[in-house]
């Protein structure tokens, strides 16, 4: 495996922590305050999926042969 293919895997595994934590701590907030929160899920959603997204096609570019 390939030093840059190993990186984009550790920051994939680093968005799926963080993502986690914020999942928490926004659910723990938002279950004393839900007033405060309007809409957290669908903000959530596009924000992780936007970040998987970009390093999954980092990943994918960064297995391309180079010719």
């Amino acid at each position: 495996m390939k030093p840059r293919e190993r990186f984009l895997l550790w920051m994939l595994a680093s968005i799926f922590l963080v993502q986690a934590g914020v999942f928490i701590q926004g659910f723990y907030y938002c279950s004393k305050a839900p007033e405060l929160c309007p809409e957290v899920g669908s903000r959530y959603d596009k924000t992780f999926g936007a970040m998987v997204a970009g390093v999954m096609g980092l990943l994918a570019g960064s297995s391309i042969r180079e010719q």
